[in-house]
C-alpha cells in the first residue's frame, strides 16, 4: 500500500559536518530541512565529529529528537590520513571528496545497515554520497543526494578567473575530476536533489541517466524579519562565511575593482565583510580605508539592518544564495552579479538590481544609497517573494514528499 502522508518515515541522515552552529550556507540548509523534517518523522543523523563544538552542536540536534551517530574525526593520525587520501586520489576522487572519506565512517554506515531498517537514506553532497559505493545492492531503502551546488561547475568558473597558471592547471584538474566522479556516481542515487532548475540543467548535461528533483534553498522568514530602523546611507554589507573561496574572491573582487569606484561619491562609506574564518587575504583589507572586517557575529542581523545596500559580487559559485533570501526576508535591497543571483527567478528592477561589471556595479551602489524609494521598493518586492515561494517549512515538506513519492513507486 502507498505509504500516507501522516506515516512516519525512517530517514537516515549523512553529513560530513553537523550542521550547528549554522555558520554558512551549508549547515543552514541541513539544520532547516532536519528539523521540519524530525517533526513528523525519526531522523538519524550519521555525522563526523571534529571539536568540542560539534558535539555540543549534536546536542542541539538530540535535543530536538534527532538520533545523532558519531564518527571520530581523528586528527592526530595526520600521517595515515594523508595516505588515505592519496589512495582516494589514485582511485580517481577529487582532492575535496577524497579528503572525507573515512574508513571508520564507512564501517559504521554498513553497522547501521545491517541492523537497522531505514526508509531513506539520504546523503548530504557528494562529500557523503561517494558511501553509497558501501552499501549493498540488497539493501531496499531509497537513496537520495542532496547536491547543494553542483561542484565541477565551481571548478570550472574557479579555473576561468584564475591567472596563477599552477592554480589554474589545478583547478581544471578538480573540474574535471568532479565531472567524471558526478557522471559516475549521480546515476547510482534514486533521485538527485538540485536546488535551482539552473543546477539541475547542468547536472543533466553531465549525468543523462541521473533523475533529478528541484528542491530549493530556503528562509527562516520569522527569524530574518525586517526592523524599522533608520539606514545608514553609507553602509553597504556583505555576509558569507570567509574560508569559501567565492565569498574570499567577492569581497577581493568588491574592495579592488567596485570600491575605489565609489568613493568619490560617497567618501565616507563603510563596507562591512561579516563572516567567520575570514582568510589572511581578506583580513588584508582592514588596511583600506572604509573597510570593515569583523570575522565571526553572534547575529549578522544588527549589520544588515543598518546598511543601505547588501551586495554580492560573487563571479564564482554554484547553487543559490541563502544570503539572498535573507537579505529579501529583512527587506533589504540588494545589489548582485548574475552568478550571485542565478536560480533565483530575480526580476531586475523589481526584486535585485544586477551588474556584472564594476562600473554599473557601483553606479547601482551609489544609486541605491541615495534612492530610498527604490530601496524600499526592492526590499518589499523581496519580502513577498520569500515568503510566497522559499519558507524552509513549506520546502522541508516538498523533500519529504520527494521521499514518499519515491517509495510509493515501490510499493504501486
Amino acid at each position: 500500500m502507498p505509504i500516507e502522508k501522516t506515516q512516519s518515515l525512517s530517514i537516515l541522515f549523512v553529513s560530513a559536518t553537523v550542521p550547528y552552529p549554522a555558520i554558512d550556507g551549508g549547515r543552514i540548509r541541513v539544520l532547516s530541512l532536519v528539523s521540519n523534517l524530525c517533526k513528523n518523522n525519526k531522523v538519524t543523523f550519521l555525522t563526523f565529529i571534529k571539536s568540542p563544538e560539534d558535539m555540543r552542536g549534536a546536542q542541539y540536534l538530540r535535543d530536538m529528537g534527532i538520533e545523532v551517530v558519531e564518527v571520530k574525526w581523528d586528527y592526530d593520525k595526520a600521517l595515515d590520513a594523508l595516505l588515505s587520501v592519496l589512495k582516494q586520489i589514485i582511485s580517481g576522487k577529487p582532492l575535496t571528496i577524497a579528503k572525507y572519506y573515512s574508513p571508520a565512517m564507512a564501517d559504521k554506515l554498513e553497522d547501521l545497515l545491517k541492523n537497522r531498517s531505514f526508509d531513506i537514506l539520504h546523503f548530504e553532497m557528494l562529500h557523503t554520497g561517494q558511501y553509497i559505493l558501501r552499501i549493498p545492492n540488497e539493501y531496499t531503502a531509497k537513496r537520495i543526494l542532496d547536491q547543494q551546488n553542483i561542484d565541477s561547475c565551481i571548478w570550472q568558473r574557479l579555473a576561468s578567473t584564475e591567472h596563477n597558471p599552477f592554480k589554474k592547471l589545478l583547478y581544471h584538474w578538480q573540474y574535471r575530476a568532479f565531472s567524471r566522479f558526478e557522471n559516475k556516481l549521480c546515476p547510482i542515487f534514486n533521485e538527485c536533489v538540485c536546488v535551482s532548475k539552473e543546477d539541475g540543467d547542468r547536472l543533466a548535461s553531465i549525468c543523462p541517466g541521473a533523475n533529478i528533483e528541484f528542491v530549493p534553498n530556503g528562509v527562516d522568514v520569522d527569524y530574518f524579519c525586517p526592523i524599522e530602523t533608520k539606514e545608514n546611507e553609507s553602509s553597504i554589507v556583505f555576509v558569507g562565511s570567509m574560508d569559501w573561496q567565492p565569498n574570499e574572491d567577492a569581497v577581493l573582487y568588491f574592495c579592488d575593482s567596485i570600491l575605489p569606484l565609489i568613493k568619490p561619491e560617497i567618501p565616507d562609506v563603510k563596507f562591512y565583510i561579516v563572516g567567520s574564518n575570514p582568510t589572511d587575504r581578506v583580513l588584508k583589507l582592514k588596511s583600506m580605508d572604509g573597510v570593515v572586517v569583523t570575522g565571526l557575529v553572534d547575529d549578522v542581523r544588527p549589520y544588515m539592518v543598518e546598511s543601505a545596500v547588501y551586495v554580492v559580487p560573487l563571479r564564482i559559485g554554484g547553487g543559490t544564495r541563502l544570503k539572498i533570501l535573507q537579505a529579501f526576508a529583512m527587506k533589504k535591497a540588494v545589489i548582485s552579479t548574475s552568478v550571485g543571483c542565478e536560480g533565483l527567478g530575480l526580476v531586475h528592477g523589481e526584486h535585485i538590481l544586477i551588474s556584472d561589471n564594476p562600473k554599473e556595479f557601483a553606479d547601482n551602489v551609489i544609486k541605491l544609497a541615495r534612492d530610498k524609494q527604490l530601496r524600499r521598493k526592492l526590499g518589499e518586492n523581496g519580502r513577498l517573494l520569500v515568503q510566497d515561494k522559499y519558507d524552509w517549512k513549506a520546502i522541508a515538506e516538498k523533500l519529504d514528499g520527494v521521499y514518499r513519492r519515491l517509495i510509493n513507486q515501490t510499493t504501486d
